[in-house]
């Protein structure tokens, strides 16, 4: 999944013009709902996926993915929240 994660930013900053915002919208708006439940799940509030950046939502994604414990990850995620 990380892969398909990578390779969904990358195609997106491929994209030009138009297509590439309305592709950055899609993707964006594809990962936050993926992480919705995830957030859900560890006590992390839904309504701060909409102030984070596409390289953000993906970088979680991929935290949320990995074997590490939900505490870990959550430690992680609030992190990134915070610097934002």
């Amino acid at each position: 999944m990380k892969l398909m994660t990578a390779a969904l930013v990358a195609g997106l900053l491929t994209v030009g013009g138009l297509a590439q915002a309305q592709s950055m919208g899609q993707g964006y708006d594809m990962l936050t709902t993926a992480l919705m439940s995830d957030f859900e799940r560890m006590g992390i509030p839904t309504d701060v996926l909409d102030d984070l950046t596409l390289a953000q939502v993906a970088e979680i994604k991929d935290i949320v993915e990995a074997d590490d414990s939900d505490n870990f990850k959550k430690g992680r995620i609030e992190a990134i929240i915070r610097d934002n």
